[in-house]
């Protein structure tokens, strides 16, 4: 298993080990600048919009436990209508790696939520961007809503914000919601 947490930059990102991806997708920040890495503990680049930072790092694992408890809000903002791209935020594995990557929302049920991969793995090609999956909902590190009026969530990206240039950080900042 990976000894760092990778997370992208395109506005999508979180996970408790393993790789964390953002998908170059999201428009708003295909063209992320690179973090340059100031000491060994850092957050570096791996590649376009993929970032990583160290297992255990806290600004992270506050970020997902805030998304897990703000959980019910995102639900009702989709049993609401509020119109939007609902996103969540996933570990998958395969050949033996694990990503963290974003679902956008087709469904949510009582215990699981179906959609289809918002980005395209990294880890292999068992999975495709666009495949519809089910996840469950004890599975879900993070959420998104990307509204005409911001973006609501996205507790990994606000964690990520300190992180990136301020130019950058302060688009982003301007863009959330609460």
């Amino acid at each position: 298993m990976l000894n760092r947490l990778l997370f992208g930059l395109a506005l999508m990102a979180v996970g408790t080990a393993g790789k964390y991806v953002i998908g170059g997708n999201q428009t708003a920040l295909e063209n992320a600048s690179v973090i340059e890495r100031k000491t060994a503990d850092a957050p570096y680049n791996v590649k376009k919009n993929v970032v990583a930072y160290k297992v255990g790092d806290l600004s992270m694992a506050d970020a997902r436990k805030k998304a897990k408890a703000t959980f019910p809000k995102f639900v009702e903002y989709r049993q609401a209508g509020k119109p939007g791209t609902y996103t969540v935020k996933f570990p998958l594995t395969q050949n033996g790696e694990t990503e963290h990557i974003w679902l956008q929302v087709e469904k949510i049920g009582k215990s699981e939520i179906t959609g289809r991969l918002a980005n395209k793995p990294v880890n292999g090609d068992k999975y495709k961007m666009g495949q519809r999956l089910s996840v469950k909902v004890a599975q879900v590190e993070d959420w998104m809503v990307r509204a005409s009026d911001g973006i609501y969530g996205g507790y990994t990206v606000r964690a990520m914000l300190k992180d990136m240039p301020a130019d950058q950080a302060k688009a982003i900042a301007a863009m959330l919601r609460d």
